[in-house]
């Protein structure tokens, strides 16, 4: 019942917001008590982070499959912006950085985020050790070259949206920020070759 009522809040919160949504909705649309939800989730904010995490380790599987899946580490690394902007597309409505600024979370949004940015230069890493194995890529410091580009990365991000973190990011932000990130990768692994 417990990864039902998450699958229905991150339905609801993916589509109407967060904040938008309230528990009665969720209860309805499983067809149960507000009381229900209740035992499971003392109130909808532990509710929200449940829905959080859930959205985060999907991301992480998706991740890792993309770059698993990957010929070259070029692919791999062009397969992680597009798994990351689709899921920032399709889970912006998360409200994921208004969790940032509520002060009863700050503890536990600044861990999430710190071991998001941790599994994810892992997961660069490994790309960038496989790209070395295979002969395409060379450096002698793989884990220092996988945190400078994720890094750069979020730069990126951060500096090609002049809005607060929390507002909404419009098309035309989202295809900026992906073109660069492109370019930048290309530009990372281009000088990581023989």
């Amino acid at each position: 019942m417990r990864e039902r009522i998450i699958d229905a809040a991150l339905k609801r919160f993916t589509y109407y917001g967060a904040s938008k949504t309230t528990m009665s909705e969720i209860a309805e649309d499983l067809h149960c008590s507000k009381a229900s939800l209740y035992y499971y989730f003392p109130d909808k904010q532990a509710l929200h982070i449940a829905a959080l995490e859930k959205a985060g380790e999907t991301y992480f599987l998706d991740l890792r499959e993309k770059a698993n899946a990957a010929a070259t580490a070029r692919q791999a690394l062009m397969e992680l912006i597009a798994v990351r902007h689709e899921f920032a597309r399709r889970f912006c409505r998360l409200e994921l950085f208004k969790v940032l600024k509520d002060r009863q979370l700050v503890r536990f949004a600044h861990e999430a985020f710190e071991n998001a940015r941790e599994r994810e230069i892992k997961l660069i890493t490994d790309i960038i050790e496989k790209g070395a194995a295979r002969g395409e890529l060379v450096t002698a410091e793989p884990e220092k070259v996988a945190a400078l580009y994720m890094h750069a990365m979020i730069g990126l991000r951060l500096s090609l949206v002049n809005k607060d973190i929390s507002e909404e990011i419009s098309d035309a932000e989202f295809e900026r920020v992906r073109e660069w990130q492109v370019q930048l990768a290309d530009i990372f692994i281009n000088s990581l070759k023989k």
